[in-house]
């Protein structure tokens, strides 16, 4: 059906979202001949702070400036989680009394987090379940079990996991989960980190 709209109808543009890549489609590959792959990634700084401080004309609250800068530090300007944190935000500030409810604080960004990993469940559960195997599971949980911006070296990698790491690390790549930092490896996205260190009590 989709390739029948694609390729008889050009009025219409037919959009597929998701997050896996073109390359692990290959069986659907006759029915994605004239296809353009558009990669999204994440926002620039502005756009993300703009979202973060201006989603909508004349939005009331205000962030201290350290909490803009930790909401982007959680999140990479991820746009989905950026989205995510601060709509927990708002519902937070909410629930605030009057006097203190048009100002975000750090303090806030940081009572947000609970709330946003169990709202955004079904993204974080995503990622768990549908993008890696149970051996990139358990890379993930031990590097987040490491802490906030914690990089671990290859060796250390290759001790504790010494089946298959090359595959599984170039995997974790690709999807822009983890991120290559000296010779170590590091979450890209805090609040990605957080979701896998969960189980762990960090």
């Amino acid at each position: 059906m989709l390739r029948h709209l694609i390729q008889h109808r050009p009025r219409f543009k037919v959009l597929l979202a998701g997050s896996h890549t073109i390359e692990e489609f290959q069986r659907w590959a006759s029915y994605l001949i004239n296809v353009q792959v558009v990669p999204i990634s994440y926002l620039n700084e502005p756009e993300a702070r703009q979202l973060i401080e201006r989603p909508i004309p004349e939005f009331t609250l205000r962030y201290e400036p350290d909490a803009v800068e930790r909401v982007l530090s959680l999140t990479r300007c991820h746009p989905c989680l950026v989205q995510l944190l601060c709509s927990e935000i708002v519902a937070l500030k909410n629930e605030q009394e009057v006097s203190v409810r048009r100002l975000a604080t750090v303090a806030d960004v940081e009572a947000a987090i609970p709330e946003a990993l169990s709202s955004g469940s079904f993204f974080f559960a995503d990622i768990e379940r549908n993008q890696v195997d149970e051996l990139g599971l358990a890379i993930l949980r031990f590097l987040a079990a490491q802490g906030e911006g914690a990089s671990i070296g290859k060796a250390a990698l290759s001790r504790t996991f010494p089946d298959r790491l090359n595959p599984t690390l170039n995997l974790l790549l690709q999807r822009e989960l983890i991120e290559a930092v000296g010779d170590g490896y590091c979450f890209q996205v805090e609040l990605i980190r957080r979701w896998f260190a969960r189980d762990t009590g960090e």
